[in-house]
């Protein structure tokens, strides 16, 4: 297991923060003004109701970062909290593969802050991982667009991968090989 870095430039405007405590408000601020936008493509927002259960989740990410078993960056616009970045669990350190998500406010969205969020995560570490895994749900076009940006290949679709909701959705599933690890 190696260390990640818990702060990453993206931009003079943006920057990737390991998710903390002081992230909390602002992030559950965002998922209860758009509840009903992110309910279409994550499923954790019926869990995440009050900023006690987003203070609970940071501290399972601090615990699972710790272990190395996860990590989650917080995406930072202007020093404001406006979605998260990840290596979800489990981090495949013998194999050297990271599996990534992202979530991010509608009112940070369309302008690049996501691709450039990918990309900037991966250069940072790219000494780490050859292989970078991205799955998105097949209706989530914003996503899907993403990697295709960031220059990952389309691997294959797998049905019934993906519950959000009552709904079961297929997902694409993407890899970049940077086989430097």
């Amino acid at each position: 297991m190696q260390q990640l870095a818990e702060f990453i430039e993206v931009s003079p405007e943006v920057c990737l923060e390991k998710l903390a405590l002081r992230h909390c408000v602002a992030m559950f601020e965002q998922i209860d003004r758009h509840r009903d936008y992110l309910a279409n493509y994550v499923d954790w927002t019926r869990f995440n109701t009050k900023l006690e259960d987003s203070q609970q989740f940071v501290k399972k990410c601090e615990d699972e970062a710790d272990k190395g078993e996860s990590f989650v960056w917080a995406i930072c616009v202007n020093d404001y909290a406006m979605g998260t970045i990840s290596f979800n669990k489990p981090i495949d350190w013998q194999n050297s593969t990271a599996y990534l998500g992202y979530w991010l406010s509608p009112e940070a969205q369309g302008v690049g802050i996501v691709t450039q969020s990918v990309n900037a995560l991966i250069e940072a570490t790219n000494e780490l991982f050859s292989d970078y895994i991205l799955r998105c749900a097949v209706h989530n076009e914003r996503s899907n667009n993403v990697a295709k940006r960031c220059g990952f290949e389309f691997v294959k679709t797998q049905e019934n991968a993906e519950k959000i909701g009552d709904v079961m959705y297929a997902q694409h599933i993407y890899k970049k090989s940077v086989g430097k690890a």
